[in-house]
């Protein structure tokens, strides 16, 4: 039996609610994964600040990077990332992308607007 001491209650936290994956969230990350992958990326479905980064020498050296993974195999919604400070209605998204020769992570963040404020592709999650 635990005892909290005298007449002490425990007190039931609020636990957030977070909504199920979206199917159509998803869709987004494998495609812009497999357009990485072959470096032919849609600038105009990026934020006007992230369209600044997306030079033909960065999405070159990512491709090849990407490239070197193999196929898609699958992709896993892993959950929501917390964004600490961003924009208002900005979420952040982390999928773990299983290809032919080993998996990674994608991280994107998408802006109320729809547009993708940032992508991210790593081997670990910190």
């Amino acid at each position: 039996m635990l005892t909290l001491g005298a007449g002490a209650k425990p007190t039931p936290t609020a636990t957030p609610t977070l909504p199920p994956e979206d199917p159509a969230i998803t869709t987004i990350a494998r495609r812009e994964f497999v357009a990485w992958q072959a470096g032919v990326v849609e600038k105009t479905r990026y934020a006007p600040e992230a369209q600044a980064k997306l030079t033909d020498e960065s999405i070159s050296n990512v491709s090849k990077a990407l490239s070197s993974y193999g196929a898609l195999l699958h992709t896993q919604w892993m959950g929501y990332l917390q964004i600490v400070g961003g924009p208002p209605g900005e979420v952040g998204y982390t999928y773990r992308m299983e290809c032919v020769n080993a998996p990674l992570f994608e991280q994107l963040m998408i802006g109320p607007d729809g547009k993708i404020d940032s992508i991210d592709f790593r081997e670990k999650l910190h």
